[in-house]
């Protein structure tokens, strides 16, 4: 997809999200409840900023944040990068595919160090397509443009249950 097909596709969505009520969550509840999805599968593709990557581990994180925010990471030993957007503007295309537009990329280190503050974070114009993890073969793919340059990330699923757990966000 060029950027140009992404931005436009980007300025509809806004406008037909902006246009339909957005459910409320209560302050409380939205501010200190996430989910967590975790899919196994093949990670197949890393690109960071132009560059492939590898070393890209067997799982996929899905972050769902009390916000609204969804996000999907990518692994590998030395790093985080995720790709985050408003979670009500997803668009289904079909049966089994959906789109979630990416507005932010977050690039992380993993550290077991906690003072240490080493990611990056980007205003992005992206997408993630997915269809139904619980699918062998299903392929989930995040690209998405910075200033930095193109950051892509693709996963193919093992067809094994997702593991779903409810987290508390500290404030």
């Amino acid at each position: 997809m060029t950027l140009s097909l992404a931005v436009a596709f980007f300025l509809v969505v806004s406008a037909s999200a902006e246009a339909a009520p957005q459910a409320q969550l209560k302050k409380d509840e939205a501010d200190t409840f996430g989910h967590m999805v975790t899919i196994s599968g093949d990670c197949t593709k890393l690109i960071y900023a132009g560059r492939p990557i590898d070393g890209c581990k067997n799982i996929l994180v899905n972050m769902n944040y009390g916000t609204g925010v969804s996000a999907y990471w990518f692994v590998t030993d030395q790093t985080v990068l995720s790709f985050a957007g408003d979670g009500s503007r997803r668009i289904e295309q079909g049966q089994d595919v959906v789109i979630q537009l990416i507005e932010r990329v977050v690039l992380a280190a993993r550290t077991n160090d906690s003072t240490v503050d080493d990611a990056t974070e980007d205003d992005a114009v992206g997408l993630c397509r997915f269809g139904d993890p619980t699918k062998q073969g299903t392929t989930i793919e995040c690209s998405a443009h910075t200033q930095a340059g193109l950051y892509e990330g693709t996963f193919v699923t093992d067809g094994k249950p997702p593991k779903l757990e409810r987290f508390q966000i500290n404030r």
